[in-house]
């Protein structure tokens, strides 16, 4: 049986950098922001929350010597909307909430499988198999332990197009991990994170979100709606941070940096 999400993810052990991925320091390495912020109109999972907000306080003076500032308000909001991560107790009961969860999210070794051609080829219904992952494990080296496993659709630009649950972003069908894919990872590659440029780790035609369960069910957490610039990462040797608060919730919005070679 899978872990139980109040367990802490395996292979706890010493911290080391995994093989292929020592070229990258994440403190001089070339930083790429893959953050889907907030807008008005943010596309919005079928159901969440409608995104408002209004200005509370604006006193702010030409003279810019009296005090005076700029707050807003946010009037309506989701957890999970616009780039954000869900922890276990978003789908588990017992799961961690965000709160709870330990500092090893916050900087990741990170795989990208990316779909792309797939699509383009095959139309978006399938699902990651494992034996996709160990396709992806020939051509590019082990998935890290400790890591996070992103999918790239390539549809993160749809983000900025419509409103709500009406924007291409959220009616395109897209493709998602399998559940056997996903306890593959947990259990075989130890990693703490799936997720994609795209609403979720999960197919749209998966009705049960298998990809999500699964991970939360391991004690990972699930980054979702990952930036444009994602096919700027590499699929293999590069890393990603995580950045935010992290209230009591089963979700809330995040920050994601990635971490590359430079361009030339």
């Amino acid at each position: 049986p899978a872990t139980p999400a109040s367990a802490a993810p395996a292979a706890k052990g010493r911290r080391r950098i995994p093989p292929g991925y020592g070229q990258v320091d994440p403190r001089i390495a070339e930083r790429v922001p893959l953050t889907l912020s907030l807008r008005d109109g943010v596309p919005l999972f079928p159901g969440d929350p409608q995104f408002t907000w209004e200005v509370f306080a604006d006193t702010r003076t030409p003279a810019h010597d009296d005090g005076g500032f700029l707050l807003e308000r946010i009037t309506s909001l989701g957890t999970h909307t616009a780039s954000h991560i869900s922890a276990p107790v978003h789908f588990i009961l017992g799961g961690k909430r965000l709160n709870q969860l330990d500092e090893d999210f916050t900087l990741m070794p990170l795989a990208v499988i990316d779909v792309r051609a797939r699509i383009r080829a095959h139309g978006p219904d399938f699902f990651i198999t494992r034996a996709d992952l160990q396709r992806y494990e020939r051509q590019h080296g082990r998935i890290p332990a400790r890591g996070c496993v992103l999918m790239l659709t390539g549809y993160a630009p749809l983000f900025f197009s419509g409103s709500g649950e009406t924007s291409p972003y959220v009616t395109t069908p897209a493709p998602g991990f399998s559940g056997d894919a996903v306890d593959w990872l947990f259990r075989e590659r130890s990693i703490l994170a799936t997720g994609s440029d795209t609403l979720g780790p999960d197919a749209t035609m998966d009705l049960v979100l298998q990809a999500t369960t699964r991970t939360l069910l391991h004690g990972g957490i699930t980054l979702e709606n990952v930036g444009t610039q994602l096919p700027r990462m590499r699929p293999h040797g590069d890393w990603i941070a995580v950045n935010g608060n992290r209230p009591a919730f089963s979700g809330f919005q995040m920050g994601f940096t990635g971490f590359t070679v430079p361009r030339h």
